[in-house]
């Protein structure tokens, strides 16, 4: 698969990398949250379970789409 890095204006590929470069399975548990809550790997928001919000996995599947067309 080729991805078409055209695509994406500068910011955009900025956004798709944070992304892409932030921790899979979100930050180190809260004291202050539940057991079964974490942080969002990308920008921090409180979730359940881990990895990504859904509004970062939302951004960076648009990002992926615009990349793959």
């Amino acid at each position: 698969m080729s991805l078409n890095w055209g695509n994406l204006t500068k910011e955009e590929r900025a956004e798709y990398m944070r992304l892409q470069m932030s921790p899979p399975g979100g930050y180190d548990r809260s004291g202050y949250l539940p057991d079964d809550c974490g942080e969002c790997g990308a920008c921090g928001q409180p979730i359940l379970g881990t990895g990504w919000c859904h509004s970062c996995y939302r951004k960076w599947q648009a990002l992926r789409n615009k990349l793959e067309s």
